[in-house]
């Protein structure tokens, strides 16, 4: 009786939390539960970013959880559109380059941004591009770095994380994925880009070290 009693409570305890599961997820896909960062100064943000990698959230077929490299390094610059709730998000990459127009209807909370009309650009002429509506959520927004959430209800859900360099403290990329864990904000695909940048920078460390160690020993041997 107790052992029936016992797989019966374990029974509905998974029941639960799969649909608990399901349950954030389909909010999150609904653009709902999706937090922002208080005490956002727009000025702050603006200006040349670089997207260090690309979150797809949505729980689709066609995402299986993959990592890869993209060999590209994209920008984003963002400007004040006339007001101070007006934005304009121009995003530049290899193959060409799309501009977002972004409105703050609260001024309270500057951290969320509806899109206003159409995007623009070559990358909307020359590619499949499907036109973004829906909001913007600055998860994340401090010096060096910031997470914006792209999500369109039921169509598009998506971060794009973005450094004020063209590298970002591995540290700090495990803390916004730890921290999307956290709330349950599945990660179904990650897209990692300006590596090339990563690799060279670190090139760079190494070879100047190496070139300081031989100017070390050549000096000592010289003043024995």
């Amino acid at each position: 009786m107790y052992r029936l009693f016992f797989v019966l409570c374990l029974c509905y305890g998974l029941l639960g939390h799969a649909s608990s599961e399901e349950t954030t997820t389909s909010v999150y896909e609904h653009c709902g539960n999706l937090q922002l960062q208080e005490n956002i100064q727009i000025k702050l943000i603006t200006g040349t970013w670089y997207v260090i990698e690309v979150l797809q959230h949505k729980t689709d077929e066609k995402f299986n959880g993959e990592k890869f490299d993209v060999p590209t390094c994209p920008s984003v610059f963002i400007t004040l559109a006339g007001s101070d709730t007006d934005l304009k998000l121009y995003w530049n990459e290899d193959l060409g380059d799309v501009e977002y127009q972004f409105k703050i209807r609260d001024r309270t909370a500057p951290g969320f941004w509806t899109s206003s009309g159409f995007q623009n650009g070559t990358l909307v002429q020359v590619t499949s591009y499907d036109q973004f509506a829906g909001m913007v959520y600055v998860r994340k927004a401090i010096s060096n770095h910031m997470v914006l959430t792209f999500c369109s209800p039921n169509t598009q859900l998506y971060s794009v994380v973005l450094a004020r360099d063209k590298t970002l403290d591995p540290r700090d990329l495990k803390s916004i994925v730890n921290h999307m864990h956290l709330q349950k904000l599945p990660i179904t695909q990650t897209k990692r880009t300006c590596r090339n940048s990563a690799s060279s920078a670190r090139a760079t460390v190494w070879m100047t070290t190496a070139f300081c160690l031989t100017y070390l020993m050549w000096y000592l041997q010289q003043h024995k």
